[in-house]
Formats: structure tokens, C-alpha cells, sequence
């Protein structure tokens, strides 16, 4: 029993309409469906999995508009990334879509490098945006259908941990395969996350079996005064896993600390809800 991928990332809007504007703008994300209660999906059409649903968040919407935006090593669900083919060109429309991109930065990643911006969106969510390099990017639907696409489905959702290494034991209970887990400190990382130089980030990246997107990568930092965002009304509220077997994979996510929300769902590190379903048949 294990989770396989994330189908889908919620989100609690302030202003859903204005949420939908900018993903349709900056990342070229399509709406595949509506709910009666105001939510959205976005995705790419033909891609099963990797989507984002916006969903009206709970609180006063002005209120939430006025709070001052999450930094991103403030702990919780903080992050989503997307690929791109074209960097400069994600940059560009992500500040055209009213975003707050950095920009683009090379450094070492393992053995190789990569190609990487990382920029503030909306709903107190920033985005980490890696450059797709043909036939080395990890699998993505919506390259495989359209090669000429700058933007692929969601690639990742990130967690900001204060206990990196509980964090990663818990997923990694559940079935998730740690793919790299290293420090990262210095230029150029300080550019590619706004950082002090005496700062420093690990990362844990996270696969499931057939390594499908959404994927999963848990950050930690040092050197920089974090605050806890986990409780903001508006952000990044739920993570939704398919699983080969979901009841028992929540048996295992429960027993390793996850505490229970309603039917299918627990609350995890950074206090982010997860969902397990089963895969629905193509």
C-alpha cells in the first residue's frame, strides 16, 4: 500500500476569479470544471492528474487581501511547481499576470545542473518553476501530448518543515521514495530564493512508484526568521493523493502521527490536509 502521485492541489482563494485569471495567464492552466460552491479546477485537458483546485477561502476576502504575503521559508503547504520550456518566457508572464517572479538562476543539482525561478503568485502561494529539459524532465501528460507546451501540469507541491527529517519519514512510511535529500547554501541559491548569503535550504524531492506528477518536495531553512503560516485562511489547504490501497494507506499515514479530519482525510506535517483516493480507471 502506497501513495502514487498528488492528483490534485487545493487552494482557499480570497478571490477565486482573480486566482483563475492569473494561472490561466502565467502558466497557461485550463479550467476543466466548476463546482456549485464556487470551486474551480484547473489543469491541463488530457492530463489525469496534476491539477489545482481553487475554492473560495473561509474568511473575509478583504481581510485576507491586506495580510501581509507569506515569505517563502515561512513554514507550511508553501509552494507549487510547474515546468517550463522557456524560463525567460514564464518570467515574463508570470509579472504580466500580476505575479512577483525572480529571476531565473542555474546552480548545481547533483551531478548535473538546473535551470530554476522561483517567484511569489497569488493566495500566499509561490511557485518554483524548473526548466524542462527534453527527454531529462520527470514524466509529465502534458509534455507527452503536447510538446510544444511551455507549461506541463503541476510538477510539485512543497511543504515548509521545521523537522526536515520527520517530515520526510512520514511520507516516505506511506510509500514515497526520497530521490534527493541535500543542503543547499550560498550563491546562487541565495538569488534563486531572495536568502541571506549566511542562509541555507535542504530539500527533500519525493516520488512515488511510477514518479507521475504531482510530486512532493519538503524544505527546510536555516539562517532566515520563519514565522508559521500552517493556520493562514488563504493558501495552499490540501494535498490529494491516489493510493493503491487508500484505507490502508491512511491507516499508515494515522500511524505515523497524521491525525484524522473526516472520512479519507488527515491533517500531516505543517498542519496540511490529505486526502487518499484510489486511482480512477482510464
Amino acid at each position: 500500500m502506497s501513495l502514487q502521485y498528488l492528483r490534485e492541489v487545493v487552494v482557499a482563494s480570497a478571490d477565486v476569479a482573480a486566482s483563475v485569471r492569473f494561472h490561466q495567464e502565467a502558466f497557461g492552466l485550463e479550467v476543466l470544471d466548476r463546482d456549485e460552491q464556487g470551486g474551480v479546477l484547473l489543469g491541463v485537458a488530457g492530463a489525469p492528474a496534476g491539477h489545482l483546485r481553487l475554492v473560495p477561502a473561509s474568511t473575509d476576502a478583504a481581510t485576507q487581501t491586506v495580510a501581509e504575503p507569506p515569505a517563502v521559508w515561512d513554514l507550511g503547504a508553501r509552494l507549487l511547481g510547474i515546468y517550463s520550456h522557456d524560463l525567460d518566457a514564464t518570467h515574463a508572464a508570470m509579472a504580466r499576470a500580476g505575479g512577483a517572479p525572480r529571476p531565473p538562476v542555474t546552480y548545481p543539482y547533483g551531478a548535473a545542473s538546473l535551470s530554476e525561478l522561483v517567484g511569489r503568485g497569488v493566495d500566499g502561494t509561490w511557485w518554483t518553476v524548473p526548466l524542462a529539459v527534453p527527454g531529462a524532465h520527470r514524466p509529465s501528460a502534458a509534455y507527452d501530448a503536447d510538446a510544444e507546451r511551455l507549461h506541463s501540469e503541476l510538477h510539485t507541491a512543497v511543504l515548509v518543515v521545521e523537522d526536515h527529517d520527520a517530515a520526510v519519514a512520514f511520507f516516505e512510511a506511506a510509500g514515497l521514495t526520497t530521490l534527493f535529500d541535500g543542503a543547499m547554501t550560498g550563491d546562487p541559491f541565495d538569488q534563486l530564493v531572495g536568502m541571506p548569503l549566511d542562509a541555507s535550504l535542504r530539500l527533500a524531492f519525493m516520488v512515488g512508484p511510477r514518479h507521475l506528477p504531482a510530486r512532493l518536495e519538503i524544505m527546510s531553512f536555516t539562517g532566515v526568521p520563519t514565522v508559521d503560516r500552517s493556520g493562514d485562511a488563504v493558501g495552499i489547504r490540501r494535498l490529494v493523493f491516489v493510493s493503491d490501497d487508500p484505507a490502508g494507506t491512511l491507516e499508515t499515514l494515522t500511524g505515523a502521527g497524521a491525525q484524522p479530519v473526516a472520512e479519507g482525510v488527515v491533517r500531516g506535517p505543517v498542519g496540511v490536509e490529505i486526502e487518499v483516493v484510489a486511482e480512477v480507471p482510464a
